[in-house]
C-alpha cells in the first residue's frame, strides 16, 4: 500500500482570494444562479508547463523540474518542466489534469424543492489553444448535467454515455473552521490526504457550493488547493 502523504495549501488570506461583494438573497426568491469557473495551477508556456512543486512531484515525480518567474506574476518563483523532459505516457497525463481542471460549473438552486442543478462544461478557450499550440493536441467539448437533491440526500450525474446516484454520505465533505471567513477541509485521492482552503460569504446561501458539505452554513466563494482554483463568478436571483 502507498504511503499516506498530507499535502497542505499554505495561503495568504489578503492576496490569495479576490475580494468581490455579492448580494443576499430578497426574501421573496424562488431561484438562485451562479457560476463557478475551475482553474488548474498547471500553466502551459511555449517550451514547457509551470506549476506547484508538490503538485510536480504527486503528477511528475520523475520529471526534472527547475525554479524560474512565476509566468504571470513576476514577484512569485514557480517550478517548471520542459516539454522534451516528459515522455508521451507523462505528456499525456498533463493533458488529462488540464481537461479535467480547467471547468464552468453553472448552477441553479430550486429554493422551495431545496435542489440544485448543474450544467457543467469543459471547453476552456485558453486551454484549447494551449493544447494546440504546445502540445499538438486536439480539445473537444464536454458537457454534463449535476444534481444535488438536499431531501433525499443523492447526487445524480448525468455523462452523454452513462449516469450515476450517489449518496451524500459518499461525498460530503466536512468544513474545520479557521475564522469567520475561512476553513479548511481534507480529502483522501489515492492515498494522498490533500487539505483545501475555502472561502466562506456570509451574505450568499449555504446551497451556493461546487460541493457537498455536511456542515456548510454559508456560501463558498472560493476554493484553493494544490492542483486548482475555484472562483464563485456570478450570483443572481429570480
Amino acid at each position: 500500500m502507498k504511503n499516506l502523504f498530507t499535502i497542505l495549501v499554505l495561503l495568504s488570506f489578503s492576496t490569495c482570494f479576490s475580494q468581490t461583494i455579492f448580494e443576499k438573497a430578497p426574501e421573496n426568491a424562488k431561484e438562485i444562479h451562479f457560476v463557478y469557473e475551475k482553474k488548474s495551477k498547471y500553466i502551459l508556456s511555449k517550451d514547457g508547463v509551470y506549476g506547484d512543486s508538490i503538485a510536480f512531484a504527486i503528477d511528475f515525480p520523475a520529471v526534472k523540474v527547475t525554479l524560474r518567474n512565476h509566468p504571470t506574476d513576476t514577484t512569485k518563483k514557480s517550478f517548471f518542466a520542459l516539454y522534451k523532459n516528459m515522455n508521451n505516457d507523462q505528456e499525456r497525463k498533463l493533458t488529462a489534469i488540464l481537461y479535467h481542471t480547467n471547468e464552468v460549473y453553472k448552477g441553479t438552486h430550486y429554493i422551495p424543492s431545496r435542489v440544485t442543478v448543474f450544467y457543467v462544461t469543459r471547453y476552456d478557450e485558453e486551454t484549447k489553444n494551449a493544447f494546440k499550440k504546445y502540445l499538438s493536441e486536439q480539445y473537444f467539448k464536454f458537457e454534463y448535467r449535476q444534481e444535488f437533491n438536499f431531501n433525499t440526500r443523492i447526487e445524480k450525474r448525468d455523462f452523454p454515455s452513462v449516469s450515476y446516484k450517489i449518496k451524500f454520505e459518499e461525498i460530503e465533505k466536512k468544513l474545520i473552521s479557521l475564522n469567520n471567513d475561512y476553513a479548511e477541509y481534507s480529502e483522501n485521492i489515492q492515498d494522498i490526504l490533500y487539505k483545501n482552503i475555502l472561502k466562506k460569504n456570509s451574505n450568499l446561501s449555504k446551497y451556493v457550493t461546487p460541493y457537498v458539505f455536511e456542515n456548510l452554513e454559508s456560501g463558498i466563494e472560493e476554493i484553493e488547493n494544490i492542483n486548482y482554483i475555484i472562483n464563485l463568478t456570478s450570483v443572481t436571483y429570480k
